[in-house]
């Protein structure tokens, strides 16, 4: 994820301009793919760039698969460690790249840059606004469906921690019990945000999540259905 870096304020916030960076990145693989077409030559990239849900996602792949020998092992960490190198080569002064599951301050507050009100259309969310998708319509078409197949917004509610200073019952002071913007918005004061739990209400939540993607190619059906099984 790119995170935008205020350092006068000592501020870090989530940027916008990976979606800007992505398309820079798919220039070279495009008219790498293009040529290889025309001549028949097999297209040696360095990596593959392709969207996320966040916008401030950038997700990079290996330009060519592993093979299952034990030296392809011992080249993961340098391909990962040559992709960092080729997002931070386009990235601004204020810029830097984490690679961690969940940003802490996801819908909380001046999270985002720039900023923008949670009051989107496609998530209806009382904390995400929908400048934190990716601009491409699928996720937001996305975005919307799922919330519509449910008749409701997801509900996601995680345990809150008590320490000595935590009151019991903890009421998360963050969500906007009174606004009526959207039908939805009266979920959280009619039950869906549960005491002493953290309240999200958008699968930006969980999709706006970063992780490490394995995949997996068997020789035939049947061993990919025990792989498949044994994970």
């Amino acid at each position: 994820m790119l995170i935008s870096l205020d350092r006068k304020n000592r501020r870090a916030r989530l940027s916008q301009r990976g979606h800007e960076l992505l398309s820079t990145l798919q220039i070279e693989e495009n008219e790498m793919l293009n040529k290889a077409n025309q001549t028949g030559e097999k297209p040696d990239l360095e990596a593959l760039w392709r969207p996320e849900f966040g916008r401030y996602m950038i997700e990079g792949t290996p330009g060519h698969p592993y093979n299952s020998s034990v030296f392809d092992l011992t080249t993961v960490e340098a391909n990962m460690k040559r992709r960092r190198e080729i997002v931070a080569s386009l990235m601004q002064e204020d810029e830097m790249i984490l690679s961690i599951g969940s940003y802490p301050q996801l819908g909380s507050g001046d999270f985002l840059e720039p900023p923008h009100k949670a009051n989107g259309q496609f998530s209806r969310s009382l904390f995400l606004p929908d400048e934190v998708i990716n601009p491409h319509p699928r996720f937001h078409t996305l975005a919307g469906n799922i919330r519509e197949r449910r008749g409701s917004k997801v509900r996601i509610n995680m345990p809150v921690f008590h320490d000595l200073n935590t009151p019991r019952p903890f009421i998360d002071p963050s969500i906007p019990y009174d606004r009526s913007l959207f039908p939805g918005d009266k979920e959280a004061k009619e039950g869906a945000a549960l005491p002493d739990h953290i309240y999200m209400d958008a699968m930006g939540f969980g999709m706006g999540c970063c992780c490490l993607q394995i995949t997996l190619q068997a020789p035939n059906v049947d061993l990919a259905r025990r792989l498949y099984d044994q994970l």
